[in-house]
């Protein structure tokens, strides 16, 4: 959850741009020209941010069909990605994404290497999935990120002053690697858990090469 209000962010915009803020009521019950394209900007921001993926809005989901059909994805879903490995009659990789409508059927999973909906039963599919989130179920960092480049956007559209953008454009620099960092630290990862497994043991040497169950080990006597 986020601690940034809305209208936090929509009235910081609006500063830096030299306007002033506006209430909650005309935020909410009637907004103003500025304060409607503040919101719309707010609203661009927080979508594309969302779409790079974080740990908040970032799931890995597998799915097992009894029967041949159709793998129904959630309605907040911005994207999916095929992550296990499956190939087609012809020994092509399976690739797929996101299709359909957001309304009743809902979202699915397309399977853009044969160019159908329909998926195999019996066999496990591991999908990657990007949410959709509303302002306030997004973390605080990433908030304050959002927030500083869609304020630079706002003032170059109702302002067009470079000196507020170049102050802007730092603002945005630091709060988008405060954010990164952020994201880094809540994957609980770092540079080793990044090796792929095969080259992890080539490294290593942990394996059949190394396993005193299947050599013998000589030691000469001497003296």
């Amino acid at each position: 959850m986020g601690y940034i209000k809305q209208l936090d962010a929509v009235n910081h915009m609006l500063l830096m741009a030299g306007e002033s803020t506006v209430s909650e009521t005309q935020l909410t019950s009637d907004p103003d020209t500025d304060t409607e394209v503040a919101l719309l900007l707010l609203a661009q921001f927080t979508d594309d941010y969302l779409m790079r993926g974080t740990v908040g809005n970032r799931r890995l989901r597998k799915f097992e069909l009894d029967t041949i059909g159709q793998i129904e994805l959630e309605t907040d879903v911005m994207s999916a990605e095929l992550v296990s490995y499956h190939d087609n009659d012809d020994n092509y990789m399976i690739q797929a994404n996101v299709r359909g409508t957001y309304d009743e059927d809902g979202p699915y999973l397309w399977n853009i290497t044969d160019a159908t909906d329909q998926w195999e039963a019996d066999k496990e599919y591991t999908i990657e999935t990007i949410h959709s989130l509303s302002w306030l179920e997004i973390d605080t960092p990433f908030q304050r990120a959002i927030m500083s480049a869609a304020a630079r956007q706002y003032q170059i559209i109702m302002q067009g002053d470079a000196d507020a953008d170049a102050y802007l454009a730092q603002v945005e620099a630091l709060f988008q690697a405060k954010a990164k960092g952020a994201n880094t630290d809540d994957r609980r990862r770092h540079v080793f858990s990044q090796v792929p497994r095969k080259s992890y043991d080539a490294i290593m040497r942990e394996g059949l090469t190394n396993d005193p169950s299947r050599f013998r080990f000589w030691k000469s006597s001497q003296g």
